[in-house]
């Protein structure tokens, strides 16, 4: 397989790559709480080959190579709900949340209780304070979430909701959960302010979005014609095998 060949396919599984990102943060546009994902590439060089009998040693061949994913820190729009258990986070920080792959974090605070009184995502995973999850007692159901993220029924305080930060980046998991790569910081009470009856919106920028994956859809398809009229007609079945 020749050089132009390689440099070829090396740029279209990039821009694949980048187009299931870019499709993603599309189809998550209207999605509580989502952060656009971005990609982080970097150049790979591959090694160079020795040298073919006339005393020249090949030199490396530069390729891209797709590091990782990592969400977007930017906040989105604030949208005014009118519902007392849609709580928005202003500013920096994340709700602690408990599934069954452990301890994951999110920004989308839409909030409900269910049949146990547990306090929960629309998804059903419990939503965690200092001390563990949020339970209301069945004569408490009225309850209020104030700014500071304490919620109070008629009768008593029920607890605090658990607000963390991180110094490292974050991983996304599903639409809108995110686990650390670094250990998780308890924000003291207090020091975010809540906006409740509302929810963070989607940080996708949906026209800039649309944009990026018509432009990344013709890119794709200009580099997949040079792949295809670089290569033989064996050459291209050769990439096309997949090995059981």
């Amino acid at each position: 397989m020749g050089e132009t060949t390689i440099i070829h396919l090396s740029r279209l599984i990039a821009l694949e790559r980048r187009l299931d990102n870019v499709a993603n943060n599309v189809a998550n546009a209207d999605t509580t709480g989502f952060r656009a994902r971005q990609l982080s590439f970097q150049e790979y060089l591959s090694p160079a080959k020795e040298n073919d009998g006339d005393g020249k040693k090949g030199r490396p061949v530069s390729l891209v190579n797709a590091g990782f994913q990592y969400p977007d820190a930017s906040g989105g729009a604030i949208q005014l709900t009118g519902n007392p258990l849609d709580v928005a986070i202003v500013g920096d920080g994340y709700f602690a949340v408990q599934t069954p792959q452990g301890e994951r974090y999110t920004r989308a605070g839409a909030f409900t209780v269910d049949s146990t009184g547990r306090l929960v995502t629309m998804e059903g995973q419990p939503i965690l304070s200092r001390s563990g999850p949020i339970t209301i007692a069945a004569e408490e159901r009225s309850v209020t979430i104030a700014a500071d993220g304490t919620i109070s029924s008629r009768q008593r305080v029920v607890g605090s909701l658990r607000l963390v930060r991180f110094d490292g980046p974050l991983q996304a998991v599903g639409s809108n959960l995110f686990q650390g790569q670094t250990p998780a910081l308890d924000i003291p009470t207090g020091s975010v302010r809540l906006s409740v009856g509302a929810l963070e919106k989607s940080n996708v920028q949906n026209v800039q979005e649309m944009s990026r994956l018509s432009e990344l859809t013709r890119s794709y398809e200009q580099v997949g014609g040079l792949l295809k009229n670089s290569q033989s007609v064996d050459d291209l079945n050769k990439l096309g095998t997949v090995p059981d």
